[in-house]
């Protein structure tokens, strides 16, 4: 297959460019490698490790973006000289090639180091940490009575996507930009964003955090939570600050309730190949561009984690397996019934389902199973298919059936082996949708209507 320069392929290269990760810091459009001696353009800030020692001259190897004859963007890591006979071969017995899209080199990471590169990348991309306003001022008093509202963010993302949602909202009505939130935001005392880091820590460390703010509160509260942000509410307040649940509301909108095939011990490579083709797909997608950005940031992220302990193109578990050097992820990795199958080994979220015996009744849940048919969107379809092997590192799947790209759609209702989300009152379900998928939630007039209405009980 002669690939040619696409609009698709323009969009992966404006990602490429316009990522700030700092995983690279030599890029070009075409093949780049270290020149002799690992010698490098633009030093980026030197990561310390936790003895606050810097190496003299960590090892460097190129971190290249492909695209393969099947359409799937990927990443290689390597000097492309000694991966010869790697760009074109077969899979499955048919021949396949892929072409080099982009490079950078990447700074290996490595022990302690990890978290450190961890950290930088949630500061990089969120600076703020703690609890602020609407209009991004710190707040260092929380109300003692009253109604609070609070929003609470994903992976590797900030409150303020969730706000630019709304305003798309209300821009596509003819409204002004914030109007959606600030009638949301009536009769509450209060209004409060919680900013995060999402992959240096577990959600339970971010709800410590939420659980020493509210303490000794006495509080009618109300939460919308995206994503990471439903595990982050669910340690709060079932395990922390459980006598606020009594009185609490909370919208858990594509929130993984017990966990997700996305971070599977196995896939953290294939969810890094995943990352990757979303982002492509939604900077090409009209409208969409502003939500790329953060997901091929993730994606490199991944990427610098994978390529700095794998062999060239290692697919073998004890490479996937370094998902628990990410503890914002190893968290969330799939527990309970899933394809016919039991997937044991998070212990968190096996703790977390102990001592229900209902679910709590101001728990309300948004989901979707997207299923595209749109030509830019049919990469979803290597991620999935309806019986999965979670162990079987020879395929690409990650989900065995319903999903919204991220977070399996069965998931997102399932507090327990034995309690689930159900009713309509209670769960606004998309079903199958060629529209609706994880990072677009809060754009739909569904949603925020649900979300309205849910509150105003």
């Amino acid at each position: 297959m002669t690939m040619t320069m696409t609009a698709e392929r323009t969009a992966a290269l404006e990602l490429f460019h316009a990522t700030s990760s700092a995983v690279g810091v030599q890029a070009s459009g075409a093949p780049a490698t270290p020149g002799a001696g690992g010698k490098r353009g633009t030093q980026p800030t030197r990561l310390r490790s936790a003895d606050n020692t810097t190496p003299a001259d960590p090892p460097v190897i190129p971190m290249t973006l492909v695209q393969g004859s099947d359409g799937l963007y990927d990443w290689r890591f390597g000097d492309p000289a000694t991966r010869e006979g790697t760009l074109r071969g077969y899979r499955d017995g048919d021949v396949f090639s892929e072409q080099e899209v982009a490079n950078k080199a990447l700074d290996v990471v490595s022990g302690s180091m990890v978290s450190t590169f961890l950290a930088q990348r949630d500061r990089g991309f969120n600076p703020r940490y703690g609890l602020f306003d609407a209009a991004g001022q710190r707040v260092d008093r929380i109300v003692d009575s009253g109604r609070v509202l609070l929003i609470v963010h994903g992976t590797f993302s900030k409150c303020g996507a969730i706000l630019d949602q709304f305003d798309r909202h209300d821009l596509s009505l003819g409204r002004s930009p914030g109007s959606y939130f600030a009638e949301l935001s009536q009769g509450y005392d209060q209004v409060l964003l919680f900013e995060h880091p999402t992959l240096q820590v577990a959600p339970w460390i971010n709800a410590l955090d939420l659980s020493r703010a509210f303490a000794d509160k006495d509080l009618q509260l109300d939460v919308v939570c995206h994503s990471r942000g439903g595990l982050v509410t669910r340690w709060w307040l079932e395990v922390l600050s459980r006598p606020l649940l009594e009185r609490a509301r909370v919208v858990f909108v594509g929130a993984p309730l017990m966990g997700t095939g996305l971070a599977s011990p196995y896939r953290l490579r294939t969810a890094m190949k995943l990352f990757t083709n979303y982002a492509i797909a939604l900077q090409h997608a009209a409208g969409m561009a502003a939500l790329a950005v953060p997901v091929f940031s993730f994606a490199e992220v991944l990427a610098g984690v994978v390529g700095s302990a794998t062999s060239v193109l290692s697919k073998a578990p004890i490479a996937d397996s370094l998902i628990a050097a990410i503890p914002g992820l190893a968290s969330m990795s799939r527990y309970g019934e899933d394809g016919g199958q039991f997937i044991a080994g998070n212990v968190e979220l096996a703790k977390l389902e102990y001592g229900w015996s209902a679910t709590p009744a101001g728990y309300f849940v948004v989901q979707s199973n997207f299923e595209p048919q749109a030509v830019g969107w049919r990469f979803w379809r290597a991620f999935r298919q309806p019986v999965l092997r979670v162990a079987d590192a020879s395929t690409d799947a990650i989900f065995s059936g319903a999903n919204d790209l991220v977070v399996d759609t069965a998931s997102m209702t399932t507090l327990t082996q034995k309690l689930k989300l159900t009713g309509p009152g209670r769960v606004l379900d998309f079903g199958a949708s060629e529209t609706v998928h994880h990072v677009n939630y809060f754009e739909q007039p569904e949603t925020l209507d649900f979300i309205a209405r849910t509150l105003a009980r």
